[in-house]
C-alpha cells in the first residue's frame, strides 16, 4: 500500500505537485505496486468531494454518468451476445426483452426476428448511448483542461490562504487539513463581501 493512499495521508505540497507532474511515484508505493493512477484518482476525488464546491459536484456527477454508461454499454454488449450465440429458450428470450424494456427501457420486437432485433440494438440503441457517453466524456475533458489552465502552484495557494486568514500556515500540512483552511479562507472572504454590502 502507498504511503499516501487518502486526503488525510498525503501532504497537500505532493498532492498538487502530482496534479501539476502526473508523477505517481510521489504517492510513496512499495516496489512494483501497481494501480498507482486509480489510488490518485481516488484521492481527488476525495479532495473534490471534501472541497464541496460547484465545480466538484459538478465533476463527480460527470465521472458517475461516464461509469454508468460504460457499464451499461458493456452489459447490453454481453448479454445480447450470450442470449443470440447460447441455446436459449422463448421463456428465457421474453424476460431478458422485459428487462431490457424495465431496466433500460429498450424495446425488442418480439414479433420481428431475434437476429435483426439483436442487429438493431447494438447498432441503434447502443449508438445512441455511446453518443450519451461522448458528450459527457467531452464535458469532463473540457472541465479537466479548464481545470488545469487555472491551476494555480501550492505555494501561490498558500500565500493566498495566508493573507485572507492573516496568519501562517504549515507548509506540511495534509491535503485534508489544507481543505479546511481554504475553506475557512473562503468563508471569511464571503462573510467580508456580505459586511461590505451592508455597510
Amino acid at each position: 500500500m502507498c504511503k499516501y493512499n487518502s486526503i488525510d495521508t498525503i501532504k497537500a505540497k505532493v498532492f498538487f505537485k502530482i496534479l501539476e507532474t502526473k508523477n505517481y511515484q510521489l504517492l510513496k508505493p512499495r516496489p512494483r505496486e501497481k494501480g498507482l493512477e486509480k489510488i490518485f484518482i481516488g484521492i481527488y476525488d476525495e479532495f473534490f468531494i471534501r472541497s464541496d464546491n460547484d465545480e466538484a459536484k459538478q465533476y463527480l456527477e460527470l465521472t458517475k454518468q461516464i461509469a454508468f454508461l460504460e457499464a451499461k454499454i458493456a452489459y447490453l454488449k454481453q448479454a445480447l451476445h450470450f442470449y443470440y450465440y447460447n441455446k436459449t429458450t422463448k421463456e428465457m428470450r421474453l424476460e431478458f426483452i422485459e428487462a431490457l424494456s424495465t431496466g433500460y427501457d429498450i424495446v425488442i420486437d418480439i414479433n420481428a426476428s431475434f437476429r435483426d432485433e439483436v442487429h438493431r440494438v447494438l447498432t441503434v440503441e447502443v449508438g445512441i448511448i455511446e453518443n450519451d457517453l461522448s458528450m459527457y466524456k467531452s464535458s469532463y475533458e473540457q472541465m479537466t483542461k479548464k481545470s488545469q489552465q487555472k491551476a494555480i502552484s501550492y505555494e501561490s495557494r498558500i500565500v493566498g490562504i495566508e493573507n485572507v486568514l492573516k496568519r501562517s500556515v504549515d507548509d506540511d500540512i495534509t491535503l485534508a487539513k489544507y481543505v479546511e483552511y481554504e475553506r475557512s479562507a473562503k468563508q471569511t472572504v464571503s462573510e467580508y463581501n456580505k459586511n461590505k454590502k451592508v455597510a
